[in-house]
């Protein structure tokens, strides 16, 4: 008898590229689109897209300077990127060295011990190959955010 492929279902209403429905200051705001609907910073850590210029283009083709057929382009090409966090597809947020295969959702990535600098290009970054920073203030005090 033939294997059937096990469908993962994602709760309605959740992000299209991290699958969370929730908000969080690490995900950002949430931008609903028509039947998209995604966290603001999922769409700068995605791997896959690039913001453009949009003057003079209409707001409705672009959201945050990334056109909406290329967000639609980069959730089809994550639904064949599992994650190595939690193993499911649609990780589009990967490692920004060449020679790394691993992708992640932007939380699995944090809760991996990765870094996405939200800055210039954005790279991600795993656990692995993440930039090392040494603190200069003390964080005692100050809330903790878990994913």
């Amino acid at each position: 008898m033939p294997r059937r492929k096990s469908r993962i279902v994602f709760p309605p209403g959740s992000c299209a590229l991290c699958h969370k429905v929730e908000n969080h200051p690490l995900l950002g705001d949430v931008i609903e689109k028509g039947d998209l609907k995604f966290h603001s910073n999922c769409i700068f850590a995605s791997s896959g897209l690039y913001q453009e210029k949009t003057d003079g283009r209409t707001n409705r083709e672009y959201i945050e300077g990334f056109h909406i057929e290329a967000i639609q382009r980069e959730i089809r090409r994550g639904k064949s990127l599992l994650c190595a966090q939690c193993h499911a597809p649609g990780a589009c947020v990967g490692c920004v060295v060449v020679s790394c295969p691993s992708s992640f959702h932007l939380p699995c990535l944090t809760k991996a011990g990765g870094v996405t600098i939200f800055e210039g290009p954005f790279p991600s970054y795993c656990k692995r190959h993440a930039p090392k920073q040494v603190c200069l203030f003390i964080t005692e005090g100050l809330p903790v955010y878990e994913m």
